[in-house]
């Protein structure tokens, strides 16, 4: 068995960690950054199941789909997800299964709801917004709808006529 033993003093130790922290502080500057913005073509390549972490990927995605939003979301806030659906979620859920989106597993979770203005809608009704409900960087429901008396709300993957 080798034994190697060696005195540490104070000037030593506070050498080593700032050379160790040079080291790793020049690694960081060095890698490659991530990009913050979403180009065209990888507005196309995003799909539902995709993670969405930024604004311009949730803006992206509803572009992707052919939609016109402001930037920015006209709101941003957390909801609660009823353990139970009633009619009206039980019809809401109809249209997420339609385009491939289920929320029965999430009953009873908290996700953040981003609304979005549509700039246009093919029909040219105003006040139609986009809505994605997402739980962890996942999209769990998404809807394009009118809250108007004789509104509507449909899927996110079909342009109405």
């Amino acid at each position: 068995m080798i034994v190697y033993a060696t005195k540490v003093s104070v000037k030593k130790a506070i050498a080593g960690v700032l050379a160790l922290g040079a080291v790793v502080w020049g690694v960081a500057a060095l890698a490659p950054k991530s990009a913050e913005t979403v180009s065209a073509e990888a507005a196309e390549e995003i799909g539902l199941d995709t993670r969405l972490k930024t604004n311009e990927q949730r803006v992206a995605l509803l572009e992707g789909f052919g939609w016109k939003v402001e930037a920015e979301p006209r709101s941003e806030r957390e909801v609660q997800i009823p353990k139970t659906f009633d009619d009206t979620y039980q019809a809401y859920n109809a249209i997420q299964l339609g385009q491939g989106l289920d929320l029965t597993p999430y009953q009873g979770k908290r996700a953040t709801l981003y609304t979005y203005e549509l700039t246009e809608y093919p029909t040219g009704a105003e006040g139609v917004t986009a809505n994605l409900l997402i739980r962890r960087n996942r999209l769990i429901a998404a809807d394009i709808s009118a809250a108007e008396a004789d509104g509507f709300v449909h899927g996110i993957t079909g342009m109405p006529e």
